[in-house]
């Protein structure tokens, strides 16, 4: 079950490219998917431990799109 976050802006699609490359280069995410509007993040880590993926993505979405993510909730279909 993954998690989804709201972004505090809309992200450009090459903003997304960026944050999603540098999520999925993880070892420990095993899917990052922004929606189409660029508002939701979805993730989805191999070992359901989500702090210190959500700490890198948190630091990665305001060092690219200077945005702040919200959690919105679960994910059941990540």
């Amino acid at each position: 079950m993954g998690r989804r976050y709201h972004l505090s802006k809309a992200v450009s699609k090459d903003q997304t490219n960026e944050i999603l490359k540098e999520l999925t280069e993880r070892g420990d995410v095993k899917t990052a998917s922004i929606s189409d509007d660029g508002r939701y993040l979805h993730v989805d880590t191999i070992d359901g431990e989500f702090s210190v993926v959500m700490y890198s993505a948190v630091n990665i979405c305001s060092r690219i799109a200077n945005c702040e993510l919200s959690f919105e909730g679960f994910d059941y279909t990540a």
